[in-house]
């Protein structure tokens, strides 16, 4: 299996209790696999993807459990053969390794998510440039091109001249799913990716997360409350149908 949650507890301090958003869930799933997670809104499953990534927003714990992830043929020689790594007890600077390179996650609102300050262009570029290695900027630009049409944006070169928010929501998307794909995961965490898109453009982000799996034989943790898009596009699904405890 390349990820295999166990048992995985997670808690927030709040003025005179805890909540537990996340208890004892767990799941795994093969390399190459598409797993949809469903589950009623507030049951938390934006709260685990984050945990996949090492980013349980403050004051929020992991209280109990496991998160053991294969790394790809790469990292793996790079940890000098080590089987697995423990999600839960990397510090920040393996977590640097992980976090966009083997482990990515495309977040719910891409207009949030993208800086609307800057252009697609320059953001796309900072991404190629963060874990790859040393190349021109002619070389990342080319790169950047590349993966926008592969996400099947046409017009790649306007496209990295726009600012976010002269861009359409499901524009935006292709351009969050691009960037998440920039140095090939060997696993995208995708939250709710369709929620906020017409029928048109859902189906063709389904297409899209289809697409990704055949190219790049990427692990997909697909999060949606809609079980017609589950079912469309996960190998098997599972569900997060616990409330909060307090």
């Amino acid at each position: 299996m390349m990820l295999t949650v166990s048992g995985l507890t997670i808690c927030f301090p709040v003025p005179g209790g805890v909540i537990t958003p996340v208890r004892d869930f767990s799941l795994a799933m093969k390399r190459g696999e598409i797993l949809g997670l469903t589950g009623p809104s507030g049951c938390g499953k934006t709260v685990f993807c984050t945990s996949l990534l090492g980013m349980v927003e403050p004051p929020g714990y992991i209280k109990s459990g496991s998160i053991r992830y294969v790394p790809s043929e790469t990292e793996r020689a790079k940890e000098k053969g080590s089987g697995h790594l423990d999600l839960t007890s990397l510090d920040e600077k393996k977590w640097r390794h992980i976090r966009g390179k083997e482990i990515s996650m495309i977040f719910q609102n891409p207009f949030q998510a993208l800086n609307h300050s800057r252009t697609i262009g320059a953001q796309f570029i900072e991404a190629v440039a963060a874990h790859g290695p040393a190349t021109s900027r002619r070389e990342r630009t080319e790169t950047a091109r590349s993966m926008l049409a592969g996400a099947m944006l046409k017009d790649p070169h306007r496209i990295m001249q726009r600012y976010p928010f002269e861009l359409s929501g499901g524009m935006c998307q292709r351009v969050m799913i691009a960037l998440a794909l920039a140095h090939k995961p060997a696993l995208l965490i995708a939250d709710e990716p369709t929620t906020a898109l017409d029928k048109k453009n859902e189906e063709q982000i389904v297409r899209l997360f289809c697409r990704i799996r055949e190219i790049y034989h990427t692990g997909i943790i697909f999060v949606s409350h809609d079980e017609n898009v589950i079912a469309a596009i996960a190998d098997r699904r599972i569900s997060m149908n616990r409330r909060p405890i307090y």
